[in-house]
């Protein structure tokens, strides 16, 4: 197995990405696709049974945590943390198999499904000046590591939001990180639903909460009110076991 991509679902019907994402793949080789579910009650899970993917139940609240499941559970040496509303290039990813082995960490190049100019604008500021100078990459740029440094920093922090910048911040510790040219599009459906200035202000308002230290879990209620897309807020557990937050992913797989 050449690469793993690692999915995190939760009631992914609703925004129509996740079938497309899984039948794009379909013809891929030395590549598994693990789908980490999160207790959707929609008909997200007879969507990837179609696709004859691996998936993994739980109900683990956090994006993060979700994460963490499958890094664990990957058998390849390079991993792709792929967002539920993104669609990759597949040459991009074809490309990755064939070049894994030059590539420490990095991600795609990010591109919303929709024309405006501030998304445009969004797009652009998130790979050439956070991306490019800073190495931080959101995860609907499609992360990628290899399994082997994901497991020495730690993999992602178990907070609710913003897990993906402060796994980029681990990374970017041994190494810059590598913008691959190839597309990851991403669903703009925040946008579409909260309109497109007010969502903007609301992603500034939410990192400056997260800079001045605010408690993760009260920005990502924030975050996710209306329209809950990546979390949801009850126990956690994995496969039958009852964690707490604070219990870590560890210790429920030991």
């Amino acid at each position: 197995m050449m690469l793993s991509i690692i999915i995190p679902t939760l009631n992914e019907s609703k925004t129509g990405y996740l079938a497309q994402i899984l039948q794009s793949y379909n013809h891929l080789q030395n590549c598994e696709i693990i789908c980490v579910d999160g207790g959707s009650v929609d008909n997200t899970l007879t969507i990837i049974a179609a696709a004859g993917v691996r998936v993994i139940k739980t109900n683990i609240a956090s994006r993060a945590g979700r994460l963490n499941v499958g890094i664990l559970h990957a058998n390849a040496d390079m991993i792709v943390l792929h967002h539920p509303r993104s669609i990759l290039d597949v040459k991009g990813v074809e490309w990755l198999i064939k070049q894994k082995e030059s590539l420490v960490w990095g991600a795609f190049t990010h591109k919303f499904a929709m024309k405006h100019w501030l998304l445009k604008f969004t797009s652009w500021y998130s790979n050439h000046i956070r991306g490019d100078k800073r190495s931080v990459y959101y995860l609907d740029h499609c992360l990628f590591a290899s399994r082997k440094l994901l497991l020495e920093v730690g993999m992602l922090p178990e907070v609710d939001i913003f897990e993906d910048t402060e796994l980029c911040l681990r990374l970017r510790e041994r190494s810059k990180g590598t913008r691959l040219s190839f597309i990851s599009e991403t669903s703009p459906v925040r946008f579409q639903s909260n309109g497109i200035y007010i969502q903007a202000i609301t992603n500034q308002y939410m990192k400056w909460l997260y800079y001045f230290k605010r408690s993760d879990t009260k920005i990502n209620k924030q975050y996710e009110k209306g329209i809950e897309l990546n979390t949801q807020y009850q126990n956690t557990r994995i496969e039958g076991q009852h964690l707490t937050k604070d219990d870590g992913i560890f210790k429920a797989l030991r």
